[in-house]
């Protein structure tokens, strides 16, 4: 058995093509829920969109009584390796670079099994972000590191990671276009869309008002829609910040419904990852309000940049690329492979697994 381990969408979106691979070659798959985005918005609505349902544990996930960065971490290693104790799996995939993936990292471990990591070898070089800490941890357990692109594969292969490192592109732009949105002409583009949720943004009232203040002043000049992240909201009240009146700020949207807004729109303001990725697949422009990137890649390719936490550099790159729309809005799905992640990393699954049943046939001859 293999499980395949979600915490939060954004895995739920990598992992649907791998799972959908995996079961397509006829191995048997468990999905396994920790329960760090616990609202069905969040969570539900994303499985229900790619086929889903959670097998492990019975009641759709862990229940997490904490969720601060040690506690969840400490409730999610402890669930899941219950849990691997329990079923012993072969091998356990997780994607990305959550409290969730570093947990299934170490439960993996700990329990015997195999441990995979998908999307492995993306670098911020900054440790003071707690994803860069679970992608080097998460990295260094793994024994299958599925690297997304060239750069990652480059950064894995110069830390010398004890795992079989495999370039495989990236699932995000499987699961892209598995479920394309409808296809927006340039002309009728508009308005600008906005995700801000990461730690290092929001939980800092100065840095979370930095952004708000630059949010206020483009919806003075663009129509500006704002589907809140609930940590966002939640710090946001926490800090007494209010949002801007000038920006339109709703409910979490479905992944379908986002990614639509995503292409109607004509550029994006995030510090999401995988909005970055998305947004480079669809030719959207985007600011990354961060002071570093771990997808370097779509600042290369010349179809974002790197914004900074600062009032005067969000706007200043929001005013750039609105100059030169037109070199910024380029599709760049090359940047993620061919479109067959998914497939490629169960093919090497399929393969690691066939080795280990080799392996133990030969040892088990060798001990008559």
């Amino acid at each position: 058995m293999i499980f395949a381990v979600v915490g939060t969408r954004p895995e739920v979106i990598k992992m649907a093509p791998v799972i959908l691979a995996l079961r397509r070659r006829g191995l048997e798959v468990a999905l396994v829920a920790t329960g760090q985005h616990h609202d069905w918005l969040m969570m539900g609505a994303f499985l229900e969109r790619f086929g889903l349902s959670i097998d492990y544990p019975q009641g759709h996930r862990l229940e997490l009584g904490r969720r601060d960065l040690l506690g969840s971490f400490v409730e999610i290693t402890a669930g899941l390796g219950t849990l691997i104790e329990r079923h012993r799996p072969e091998l356990v995939l997780a994607a990305g670079d959550t409290t969730t993936v570093v947990a299934a990292a170490f439960a993996t471990r700990k329990g015997g099994s195999a441990f995979g990591h998908v999307e492995s070898g993306l670098r911020a070089f900054c440790r003071q972000l707690p994803e860069e800490e679970h992608r080097i941890c998460a990295d260094a357990m793994a024994d299958l590191a599925f690297a997304p692109t060239r750069i990652a594969l480059a950064n894995l292969e110069r830390e010398r990671v004890n795992g079989r490192v495999l370039l495989t592109g990236n699932p995000i732009l499987d699961a892209l276009r598995w479920q394309q949105p409808v296809t927006v002409p340039k002309e009728r583009r508009a308005g600008i869309l906005v995700t801000v949720h990461r730690q290092e943004t929001v939980d800092d009232p100065v840095r979370l008002g930095k952004v708000l203040a630059a949010l206020r002043a483009l919806g003075q000049q663009e129509s500006v829609l704002w589907p809140v992240h609930p940590r966002t909201r939640a710090k946001a009240r926490e800090h007494g910040l209010d949002f801007p009146a000038s920006v339109r700020a709703v409910e979490p949207l479905g992944h379908g419904e986002f990614l639509e807004s995503l292409a109607r729109a004509r550029l994006v303001v995030t510090d999401s990852g995988g909005v970055q990725e998305e947004a480079a697949i669809l030719g959207t422009p985007c600011v990354t309000v961060r002071r570093n990137t771990e997808r370097p890649e779509t600042i290369e390719a010349g179809v974002g940049l790197l914004a900074g936490i600062e009032t005067a550099g969000i706007l200043s790159a929001v005013r750039q690329i609105l100059r030169d729309w037109e070199h910024f809005a380029r599709p760049a799905p090359e940047l993620y492979g061919d479109g067959r992640a998914g497939e490629h990393i169960a093919a090497a699954c399929a393969e690691f697994l066939g080795e280990r049943v080799d392996a133990g046939t030969l040892s088990r001859a060798a001990g008559k």
